[in-house]
């Protein structure tokens, strides 16, 4: 089923590639074989072009994964990884975070600057400062820039083959067949240096990480602290160890110089639990993996275990008993927005519209700009048949905030709602784009030019940007066209 999913141009790839290597021990080949991501260095790859690779694989993890689209356990996330990358000394890319809804232990990072985290890594976390070292440590893959350089032997690969051959080691993690394909035909390196290389990257992933946590004012033994638990987690369950260890193999020594390095550090002031806390309840509602024992468990204060029993009442759809914990929660701590967004939510959910957009607009004047609250506003008001409010409000937010990508389908919806057909489908063109789709973005824009009455300028803007579009498909479909070419000659008979 996952083979489908990936692009074409990948499965072409495989078809032509060169000759195999096999590996007897899948589970030994995965920990061997899958290289923790970065990039090239800069004189490989030029930023337009590792952009260009993190959006290809970014196409693939989106139709491969089960991603956690929740605004505010994603907003919590980014603001981690940025208040992480900023106490970094020297320039890089921008960091985008983003969740998978997955059980299992496990974080990655990809090209571009994009780090993916299971839920599962959360809900296992027992403080934020252990949650931050896992994010340090891909964020430290991704400066140093460590996967790409693996793939710095085959300089024929083109960028997009490369994005979807790095996003497929990434799935293969979770899929054996097609994990085992892939690493069958990677490098043609053999085993022991891949795992050097592994444990090289990951020793300076650690030590960079260790820097970063510090600098961000977390406890630097929260890494020592996180790598005890995945060990006790495979003494438990022999032959069994998480997703994390078989990406980012563990040994005794790398663990002894991570606690090293962490006890020259001064201690680090202690950080408040509490939103950490209410992020671990929000995702385990969310991705129905409550564990019995978090609603009891002490770590959590009274404020978590109060929030975890609002959205469990607001499952079994007892809503006014949910409303009666928000309202609390929201008196003596109104200066977190996430209840207000909460309560609004519960409202929408018992199908009271008018009273979540009356919420909504009074944390706006307290709130205002905040991303997840202009977006539960804006889909009240589209609900509530306000279309030309909800537009006026995207327009201003996107202007301000033009990577927020997502708002771009609301503002179809509420610009089709108006009748403005052209300027729905320019908006999913803008959305479709963002994600890597050219092909659905240039066909979105030609309906849109196919629409009665479109204003001339209007009608240049998007014929110009169809243009473009169409220019990096044709530079994508050449690129692919000559490496099938490269890789043909590259195995014909001499």
């Amino acid at each position: 089923m996952l083979q489908r999913r990936l692009p074409l141009l990948f499965l072409s790839f495989l078809l032509m590639a060169g000759p195999m290597v096999s590996f007897n021990s899948q589970a030994e080949g995965l920990s061997n074989q899958l290289p923790d991501i970065g990039k090239v260095g800069a004189r490989v790859l030029s930023p337009r072009e590792e952009q260009q690779i993190g959006q290809e694989f970014m196409r693939s993890v989106r139709s491969g994964l089960n991603l956690l689209d929740d605004r505010p356990t994603t907003a919590y996330l980014q603001g981690l990884a940025d208040r992480l990358a900023s106490s970094l000394d020297e320039e890089h890319q921008p960091i985008t975070v983003f969740w998978v809804n997955d059980p299992s232990i496990n974080a990655f990072a990809g090209p571009g600057g994009f780090i993916g985290v299971h839920t599962g890594l959360l809900l296992s976390a027992q403080t934020e400062a252990e949650l931050a070292s896992v994010v340090a440590h891909e964020i430290a893959h991704v400066t140093q820039r460590h996967l790409v350089r693996s793939f710095q032997a085959n300089q024929r690969m083109s960028l997009p083959t490369m994005g979807a051959l790095i996003a497929a080691l990434v799935l293969g993690a979770s899929s054996p067949q097609i994990g085992e394909a892939v690493l069958a035909t990677t490098l043609a390196t053999s085993a022991q240096q891949q795992l050097t290389h592994s444990r090289s990257n990951e020793q300076e992933a650690d030590n960079i990480g260790l820097e970063m946590l510090f600098n961000a004012q977390y406890n630097p033994t929260a890494m020592v602290a996180f790598f005890e638990t995945l060990q006790n987690k495979q003494r438990l369950v022999e032959s069994a160890a998480p997703e994390f260890m078989r990406t980012h193999p563990l040994t005794l020594s790398r663990i002894a110089d991570a606690r090293n390095r962490a006890e020259q550090y001064p201690p680090s002031p202690a950080n408040d639990p509490t939103y950490f806390q209410l992020m671990q309840a929000r995702t385990a509602i969310l991705t129905h993996t409550t564990p019995p024992e978090f609603a009891t468990n002490t770590r959590n204060n009274l404020t978590t275990r109060q929030y975890l029993a609002a959205l469990q009442a607001v499952e079994r759809e007892q809503f006014n008993e949910a409303r009666g914990i928000l309202e609390a929660l929201t008196k003596k701590n109104n200066h977190l927005v996430l209840f207000q967004y909460t309560a609004a939510q519960i409202e929408l959910a018992d199908n009271q519209p008018q009273k979540a957009h009356d919420l909504l607009k009074q944390t706006l004047a307290v709130f205002p700009g905040n991303l997840s609250v202009i977006e539960l506003y804006v889909e009240t008001l589209l609900r509530l048949e306000q279309a030309q409010e909800a537009k006026d409000l995207l327009s201003a937010t996107l202007r301000k905030h033009p990577d927020q990508f997502y708002l771009y389908q609301p503002y179809a919806k509420a610009a089709a709602m108006l009748g403005q057909k052209s300027e729905a489908y320019r908006a999913l063109a803008e959305r479709q784009t963002a994600m890597g789709n050219l092909y659905q973005a240039v066909d979105y824009l030609r309906q849109a030019l196919e629409t009665p009455g479109l204003d001339t300028n209007d009608r240049l803007s998007m014929q110009a940007r169809q243009d473009m579009l169409k220019q990096q498909i044709r530079e994508h479909e050449e690129a692919t066209a000559h490496e099938q070419e490269d890789q043909s000659d590259s195995h014909s008979p001499h």
